[in-house]
């Protein structure tokens, strides 16, 4: 017994450290445990904000190049010069379609003088012969 009451004795010291070291350590790890919840949340959130940005960075992107694409302005032009062609087509057939009905009176007006001229003489002929 005086043996292990030597032993203990001797051993106090280190044991008392031990206790110490393991409370420490136990504390340690307690931190950590938070500290590394505390990360693991910080990276959750900076994923979120970098998707995020990406997301603003593509909409960014999109809007400018539409802005300096001037394609639909170039359709526009495209479809006002389509527009003006068959507009310019129109007023041809217009012209067209005005020339042969203008004829087509100028003819009617002559075959009527021809014929009034006609029954004129044939009615002069008529009284003539009795």
């Amino acid at each position: 017994s005086s043996r292990e009451k030597y032993m203990n004795s001797q051993l106090e010291v280190q044991l008392n450290e031990y206790r110490q070291l393991s409370q420490v350590l136990a504390q340690t790890k307690e931190q950590y445990k938070q500290v590394s919840s505390g990360v693991t949340e910080r990276s959750r959130l900076l994923a979120q904000l970098t998707d995020d940005i990406e997301t603003v960075k593509t909409d960014m992107e999109e809007k400018g190049s539409s802005m300096t694409d001037g394609s639909p302005l170039v359709n526009i032009r495209k479809s006002l010069a389509r527009v003006k062609t068959e507009i310019t087509a129109m007023d041809v057939r217009i012209g067209v379609v005005e020339h042969t009905l203008l004829q087509a009176r100028m003819k009617d007006r002559s075959n009527m003088q021809r014929d009034l001229h006609q029954a004129v003489t044939d009615h002069h002929m008529f009284n003539d012969s009795y």
